[in-house]
């Protein structure tokens, strides 16, 4: 009879994943928004570990003018970027935006950084810094 013994604890353990299961939390993804001209600035951004940053701005590549590829600290994570064209690919001299999605999975303070300038040239026309603190 040692059978009913261990038929209880293995429904019990059982019965108790079951009902424990619902008893776990998440926490849902926060997404933020940050957007620029093609003039720059600067801006700080404060959100939890995982939420999601989107990084926007403007820009003429035709001009010889590009956003430069973005330095970033250590343990911020660019998990996405793109490049749209405004007025549709067919356009010659069409505008363009252009977006990063950064994050990072520990707390702290992280500051992304990219530059509006001709390759060809050292000095940018322009900068974006943005500092975040993710809690």
């Amino acid at each position: 009879m040692k059978k009913k013994p261990i038929f209880l604890l293995t429904a019990a353990v059982l019965l108790g994943c079951v009902f424990g299961a619902g008893c776990i939390s998440y926490e849902e993804v926060q997404e933020y928004a940050v957007t620029f001209d093609s003039s720059g600035g600067e801006e700080t951004v404060t959100a939890k570990a995982g939420d999601i940053i989107t990084i926007t701005t403007e820009g003429n590549p035709t001009t010889g003018y590009d956003w430069t590829e973005p330095v970033v600290s250590d343990g911020l994570d660019i998990i996405g970027w793109g490049r749209i064209t405004t007025d549709g690919p067919e356009i010659v001299g069409a505008g363009t935006i252009y977006d990063w999605d950064v994050s990072a999975d520990k707390p702290g303070t992280y500051t992304f950084t990219t530059e509006y300038k001709r390759a060809w040239e050292d000095a940018p026309i322009s900068t974006i810094t943005v500092t975040i603190i993710f809690s």
